[in-house]
């Protein structure tokens, strides 16, 4: 592609060098620059990529664009721009021909719920006949095809390239979960979306934002690209913070919600451990609805999802059916082997989340409740003593263990832990994770129930920066394969 078709929509501060030139390849890590490319480089969060220029025109760059004043050698052109991360994100929906235009973008952003809100939206509109892609935590599917996950929201090359593919495929929608980070990082810079979701703001990643003002700010980015023609905001009424993302957006607003007066709410509630069942009370009617999900918590995940199928014209059929047929993986996960007290593994690794998880848990558990859990390492630790004092005060019991303690060492992210239990806390403390989980199952009797917390879906352990195969549901399910032999 030729350098200035490249540059197609980008603030230009200064430019030094032909633009005629032909571009091979565009990235943002010098090493893996190959002749002809054009590098881009910004001030990141660790590394300042000015630092690559010379790298990168070794390996062969002919173009360097950035954010600082730099100067290049004869026959290299240098681009300055005001800010690096949303040209490089702009850069790559020009290389691949702004696939995102050929599709309708639904966004889904909040600290809770953005997993299983995204897949309910998806099964509605399957059940609708409507061809949609899903992005996210768990991976990417669209037609026949499943990506495997690797962050939340991907970086500008790899999120434009599946754009692309996507849209080949003959896919009009794609449901997105939208993380802070990857607004804050402008990842999704330039994309405009039909419909916005907020689900909910609570305590997590402020080890990234440092605040929770800038938290929300960052979600907030979300709310100023929706379509000003036929966009929507979908807000949770029972979350303060809606508020503020409806004072920043300039489309009309949909809201749910159980507690305040909203838009969607429900009624007729019965929630067991088969399932939830209620009825949406929706501007298009009443909706009977059944969810294989569990946890009274998925019922805001559920009216957002209809508010999603509602705006896109899906029928009150199609939304009963989408929602009967979604399941989520890792997300208050039964794992039942015939034994006689439940398990669920879910991804609960926030304090909301934890407290939502176990209070649902607690209200269809006859006898004890036995929770699993830990915290991750390199990340927020404000919320570790809170997340040991939830488990300690809803629990009967708590198992604490390892999460994911990355580079951390995991005694201190266990002492962390500790240092929110109150004085009668009823716990054991046990690094190794899947020794822990065994134990809580042996600790188990008839009417149970052992939740393990914080990994959900994931099936691997990070250790000293290395990733290990572990999956919390089939560990758990050997343990009650054991139990059930003897």
């Amino acid at each position: 592609m030729k350098l200035h078709r490249l540059l197609q929509g980008i603030n230009i501060i200064s430019s030094a060098g032909g633009l005629d030139k032909e571009i091979t390849g565009i990235t943002s890590d010098s090493r893996i620059v190959e002749r002809g490319y054009a590098f881009v480089c910004y001030d990141g969060v660790n590394v300042d990529g000015h630092t690559f220029i010379p790298q990168a025109i070794q390996n062969g760059a002919t173009t360097i664009i950035g954010e600082k004043p730099e100067s290049t050698p004869p026959g290299v052109t240098y681009i300055q721009t005001p800010n690096g991360r949303p040209t490089f994100s702009l850069i790559a929906a020009n290389w691949y021909q702004n696939p995102a235009d050929r599709l309708k973008l639904i966004g889904i952003t909040g600290t809770n719920g953005k997993t299983s809100t995204a897949h309910l939206a998806h099964s509605i509109f399957n059940a609708a006949g409507l061809k949609s892609g899903l992005m996210g935590t768990v991976g990417t599917r669209y037609a026949d095809v499943f990506v495997e996950p690797t962050i939340t929201t991907l970086e500008p090359l790899t999120l434009h390239k599946l754009f692309q593919d996507i849209a080949d495929a003959g896919v009009e929608y794609v449901i997105m979960e939208t993380s802070s980070q990857g607004l804050a990082q402008h990842r999704l810079a330039g994309l405009t979306f039909e419909t916005a979701v907020f689900t909910n703001l609570t305590q997590d990643h402020l080890d990234y934002h440092e605040t929770m003002e800038e938290y929300l700010n960052a979600k907030m980015m979300l709310f100023q690209q929706l379509n000003p023609d036929n966009g929507l905001a979908i807000l949770n009424a029972d979350d303060a913070a809606s508020d503020s993302i409806r004072q920043q957006t300039n489309v009309p607003c949909l809201t749910f919600g159980i507690e305040q007066q909203s838009d969607l709410t429900v009624c007729d509630v019965e929630s067991t451990l088969k399932g939830l069942s209620f009825v949406a009370d929706t501007p298009s009617g009443k909706i009977s609805a059944n969810l294989r999900l569990l946890g009274d918590y998925n019922l805001y995940n559920a009216l957002a999802a209809i508010g999603v199928g509602l705006h896109h014209n899906c029928s009150i059929e199609a939304i009963q059916a989408g929602l009967a047929s979604t399941v989520v993986p890792g997300r208050f996960e039964l794992v039942d082997r015939g034994q006689p007290f439940a398990v669920v593994v879910d991804y609960a690794h926030t304090p909301d989340g934890l407290e939502n998880l176990l209070t649902a848990a607690r209200k269809i558990t006859q006898g004890n409740l036995i929770c699993v859990f830990g915290c991750g390492g390199d990340r927020d630790r404000g919320k570790r003593p809170n997340m040991g004092n939830i488990s300690a005060t809803i629990a009967d019991h708590s198992v604490i263990t390892s999460d994911n303690p990355r580079t951390e060492e995991p005694d201190a992210i266990l002492a962390d832990i500790v240092d929110g239990l109150p004085a009668d806390a009823s716990y054991d403390l046990i690094q190794d994770r899947r020794t822990a989980i065994g134990h809580a199952i042996e600790l188990a009797k008839a009417g149970d129930l052992v939740t393990i917390a914080g990994k959900g879906h994931e099936p691997y352990q990070e250790i000293k920066g290395v990733r290990f195969d572990f999956d919390d549901r089939a560990v758990a399910g050997e343990f009650l394969e054991q139990l059930r032999s003897h």
